[in-house]
Parts: C-alpha cells; structure tokens; sequence
C-alpha cells in the first residue's frame, strides 16, 4: 500500500502529465516506481481504472471499506467488527453501538462505543459537504455548457460556493432563460457530461446527481428577475432575511422575483442597481453572511478586498528536503512562473520524523543551498524557515541560536491533539510566547470533513498572539482553511496581521493560496491585512526586525 502511495505522491507533485512521461518511457526513472507500479500507472492512464483495486474491492461488501473513514478505527478493529458482529457499513456499525453490542467486545468498552457513534454521526454530516476544489471542479464545466446554450441570456453560480463558504453542500445556478426556451435549455443542462440522473425537474427548476454524488440545482428565471434571483440564491439566508427588512422599512419588497413597490416591478438589472436602490454601497458575495455587512455598505463602501494578484509571494512551503515531492529549485521556478518576488521554505524539523523532518546538521545544508540560490541572483529570494514542531510541553524542536538563523519560524502542533483543554491551551499559548516564533500555523489543527481542531482556548491562543507580535496564518490548503474566516474576522477587527500559506508540498500547491485568499475575503481582508502582499523589501525588514527583538530578549533571559 505504501509503494502505491509514494507513487501516487510523486506523480501528483509533477509538472508534466503522466500520460507524457509513459510516452516518452521516462516514467520508470521517477523514485518509486518499478515495473509493476509502471504497469498500473498505465493502466490507470489508460482506462482510469486498476484491476487490481477492482478485485481487491470486491472481495469485500462495498460498506465495509466505509468504515475505515470513521475516526479511531483502524484495520484491526474493523476486522474485529466485521468477523464478530457482521458490521460491514457505517449504518450497520451505528446500529451495533445504539444496541450495546460494541461495548461487549474484547478490547472495546464503552467509552469506545460512545466515541466510535459519534464519529459515525459525524461521517454522516461530512458526507453532506464537499471541498471547494471539489466542488469549483465540478461548477466550471457545467457553468460553461450551461452558457453554451443559445436560450441562456446569462447565468452565474449562486448558493455557499459563490460565497466562497469552506464547504459545499449542492451546487447552484441561475439563468435567465425566457418562458418558451425553458425546456430546451433544462434538456441541455440535463445532458452534461458526468449527469447521473435527473433528480427532479419543473418549470422553473431543474436538480441533477452528478457522477461525483453532489446534486446540482438550476433555477431558471426571466431576464428582468436574474439580478435578484441570483442575490437571493447565493444568500446566506440570514442575509437575505436583513436584506428584506431593510426593503420593508422603506416601502419596498423584494425576493427571488424581483424588487416592487406594491405591485409594481422596480428595474434593477444588477446586483449592485439593486443595494444601491436600497441605500447600499456593493456588497462582495463573500461578505453575505448576516453579520454586519449591511451596517457598513449603508456606512460608506466597503474596503476594496483581498485578491489573489495582490500576493507578491507565500511563505510556509516544504521541498524534498522533508516530505515536499519537488525539489528547492523546482519550488523557487513556480514561484517565479507566478510572478511572485519570494518564497518562504519551512521544512519539517527534526521531531517530525515521519514528515523527514530536518536535524540542525540538515538544517545548515539547506542553508547553504537557499544562500547560493539568492547569491545568483535569479530570483525569486528565498527566504530561510522552518515548520517547527510545538512539544507536548509547549516547547521548540530546535534551540535558541538555531532558530535565531531562520528568516521565520512557523510553530505548529502535529502530535498529542487530544491533549486536555487546559494543556493544549497553555502548550500553544508557551510556544507562540516564545521570541523567535514568526507565525502561528494551521492554529485549530482541524481538517475539514475529516478531523475536528484541538481542544484549545482559541481566544487565549490569539490572545498570546497579539501580545508577542506573533502573525496568525491561513493556512490555504482546502483541507484546512485555518484559521477559520469567523476567527480570523475577530482577529482582523484586532489591528493583527495574517498571512496566506499554502502548506505546499509541491508545485501546484502553491495555487491553494486561492483558497486562502477566499477565506480571507470572508473575514473581510484588504491587501493592507496580509503580510505577504506587502513588497519583499517590507518582508526583509519585518524579519530582521523580528529577529533582533528576538536576539535582545534571548539574551537579556540568560543574564
């Protein structure tokens, strides 16, 4: 399984396609890959499956491979559960924790029955949501057939993925398609490729199941009914219900069908003629949350936000000197391929052994290979840092004159996330306290639709942030989005800086920093927010200012 997943992990982290290197028989020279993993990456290639995966599969009940989806079960214990209690589903593992059955096993108990019924709750709900990459995957081609029509005036995505939320329940979309081209057009919207089936269908909407199990709706409203059908689909609902409060006190109404006054329709064409009409400066979709966007556009415009050209660089990206899949150069290339003037690498450190992690010999050796970089002066500069690991005591993996040669230093937990509420926190809370931390990354430690953060005292982690001038990242990657937008609001409204990570580990990671950039649009960010939209100029000398702070504290700790 390993040499499977090492493969899959080279593969993922090239520049060229598969199919390209199979064609020029240059396949079998990657790391990882022998004769039989070369037979199965062209099959894969070739037919997008692997018979070996199908029979394997099918020597269990399609349930069964569920289970190893549920937090805290691993092979051993479902193999206990399906031999001894037949259990071979998720539904079929609940119905055995709620009878009692679970607890009567050896090497169970019923702590662990009450913990495996609410991991099983909670695959329920994430199996509701997807991930924005999965989901704008999906959106693109469907946007693009949906607007191939030529009934199809216009039409824009709507609902939780225009609001850029961190997960994707279905997938949204209005058209203004006239009354007599409705048909046609919900025929062509049916026929995309990768449909499963019709869900269900009427004159105005028509739901699908796509190939990938998300369902897709399209709502099909008259030309003069789009601007505000479209605002009322995205939502949030809680907008929405302040939105049509607002219209009331001024004698209007407004809905999916239009803005009116009594009964006569108000022309608003756009979104923007329709806030205006009810004293609002634009809203970003983003912001629509209900919270207190509609105060502020009543107030005056709302800050231009954050957007991924304003990014001049990222910080916290691995190379193959821990667990990255490309190597220093290759890194520092794509960086420069997307205009950026730097790029921080944060490998590992050394109590990461899993991960490769760096010991402070390997330490100076990359030092010396980011230096030669700078010294020949093609760009971008490379900045000197490290992922370092936060103990189970609150202390660095490194010491003190090490971690004063990094340019940054990102602190993060990667082990003992069930430690007590009080332990995590003061664990965290020590770390970032310490002067030589630059950044605070991914802070909860959650991975979405998959693991839920630490146990932690958030407020006085952010807390002991601000007081020691420690930045909280975003942590881009769609799997994380941490800090989450709602904290990170509070962390703005603060005067406190974040950053926008892409945790890349190869160089098409470096484009989760679109996500982060969504989340932050969330909270509200403007370029004036994030520290790596300010110039590399203005980066050199917030580090060495970080470290002389560092260096004078350090020193007057030891006298």
């Amino acid at each position: 399984m390993r040499a499977y997943e090492n493969a899959a992990r080279t593969l993922s982290g090239l520049a060229e396609e598969p199919q390209e290197l199979l064609e020029s028989g240059t396949l079998a020279e990657l790391p990882g890959v022998g004769p039989g993993l070369l037979r199965a990456v062209a099959e894969v290639a070739h037919t997008g499956r692997l018979t070996l995966h199908d029979e394997l599969r099918a020597k269990y009940p399609p349930g069964l491979l569920d289970l190893f989806q549920v937090s805290g079960l691993g092979p051993k214990r479902i193999r206990v559960l399906y031999r001894e209690l037949g259990v071979d589903s998720p539904s079929a593992l609940a119905a055995a924790c709620r009878d009692g059955r679970i607890a009567e096993l050896s090497g169970f108990g019923a702590k662990s029955q009450a913990k495996i019924l609410e991991a099983v709750s909670r695959l329920g709900t994430y199996r509701e949501r997807h991930l924005l990459p999965e989901a704008l995957a999906l959106s693109e081609p469907l946007m693009t057939h949906l607007r191939s029509h030529s009934a199809v005036v216009r039409a824009e995505v709507a609902g939780s993925l225009r609001r850029w939320r961190e997960t994707i329940g279905d997938l949204d979309f209005v058209a203004a398609v006239a009354l007599a081209d409705r048909a046609a057009a919900a025929d062509h919207f049916v026929a995309t490729p990768g449909t499963q089936g019709v869900e269900s269908r009427g004159e105005t909407k028509v739901q699908i199941r796509l190939a990938a199990g998300m369902l897709a709706d399209l709502r099909m409203v008259e030309d003069a009914e789009f601007a505000t059908a479209l605002h009322h689909f995205t939502g949030s609902k809680e907008h929405n219900v302040q939105l049509r409060a607002r219209a009331k006190r001024r004698g209007l109404t407004v809905n999916e069908y239009g803005l009116f006054h009594g009964s006569t329709r108000i022309s608003v064409t756009t979104e923007a003629a329709l806030f205006e009409r009810l004293g609002l400066h634009w809203i970003p979709p983003e912001m629509r949350e209900g919270l207190d966007e509609i105060e502020r556009a009543e107030q005056g415009p709302l800050p231009k936000l954050l957007e991924v050209v304003d990014l001049t660089g990222t910080l916290h990206v691995h190379t193959t000197w821990s667990d990255g899949t490309a190597s220093l150069p290759q890194m520092a290339a794509a960086a420069k391929d997307r205009g950026w003037s730097y790029l921080g690498i944060a490998d590992h450190s050394q109590s990461a052994s899993y991960a490769g992690g760096l010991h402070p010999e390997r330490v100076h050796e990359q030092w010396e290979e980011i230096e030669a970089w700078n010294a020949a002066g093609q760009g971008p500069r490379l900045f000197k840092g490290s992922e370092v690991d936060i103990l189970a005591d609150g202390t660095l993996d490194f010491d003190d004159d090490l971690l004063l040669g990094f340019d940054f230093v990102v602190a993060s937990v990667h082990s003992r996330f069930k430690l007590s509420h009080e332990l995590q926190t003061e664990r965290i809370v020590k770390a970032i306290s310490h002067p030589c931390v630059t950044f605070l990354g991914h802070p909860t430690g959650r991975l979405l639709l998959a693991r839920e953060g630490y146990d932690v005292d958030l407020d006085a982690v952010l807390d002991a942030a601000e007081a020691n001038g420690v930045i909280v990242e975003v942590n881009a990657s769609p799997h994380r989005l941490d800090l989450d937008w709602r904290m990170l609001r509070g962390w703005l409204a603060r005067g406190c800086l974040t950053s926008i990570h892409p945790d890349a580990h190869s160089p098409q990671g470096l484009s989760d920093v679109l996500y982060g950039v969504g989340a932050a649009r969330k909270a509200g960010a403007t370029a004036a927010h994030v520290l790596n939209a300010r110039s590399l100029a203005e980066l050199e000398r917030h580090f060495s200012a970080r470290r002389k702070r560092a260096t004078r504290l350090l020193r007057r700790s030891r006298e």
